[in-house]
């Protein structure tokens, strides 16, 4: 076990502690810019390159659009009941789990991807785990671009009201 954690390069602590901060935060009601959220969705691209380094067919791709665009969908559904309020450049969002555990799902999969390449590297090769991973990451990946979508979508309020 303690090679498990010593073997990971050391920068990946501070990250997992940077990670675990943001969605603990997101756990209660809070303001933010929207800029912010509009960046999330930038985490597809580094799923991407993850997807990229393990897969080896067309199918794993049409696997990673597919649940990027099915979590995308529920990540639009999900962020509209979340938006209190939207004036000009900030959001005032209610707390919630989900962004806490999208975080560690996308962490936890490209972690094990890590791992695995380093102590069963023939799993990689599999077509069962590629189409997984694809998903697992396209899901997490495409609820962020749904949010974003979601709070664009908000109308502003006015505060000259």
């Amino acid at each position: 076990m303690s090679q498990f954690l010593t073997g990971a390069p050391v920068w990946v602590w501070p990250l997992l502690a940077a990670l675990l901060f943001v969605g603990f935060n997101a756990m209660r009601t809070r303001t933010s810019p929207v800029v912010l959220l509009y960046l999330l969705p930038l985490l597809g691209f580094l799923s991407l390159r993850s997807v990229n380094g393990v897969a080896t067919s067309a199918g794993v791709w049409g696997v990673f659009l597919l649940t990027y665009l099915t979590g995308g969908a529920l990540g639009y559904r999900f962020q509209a009941s979340r938006v209190l309020a939207k004036t000009g450049r900030h959001v005032r969002l209610a707390g919630e789990g989900l962004t806490l555990i999208v975080i560690l799902i996308l962490f936890s999969a490209n972690f094990v991807t890590g791992v695995l390449t380093a102590v069963a590297p023939d799993t990689l090769v599999s077509g069962a785990f590629q189409a997984g991973f694809a998903a697992i990451l396209a899901l997490a990946s495409g609820s962020f671009l749904g949010r974003a979508l979601s709070i664009w979508r908000t109308p502003v309020i006015s505060s000259a009201g």
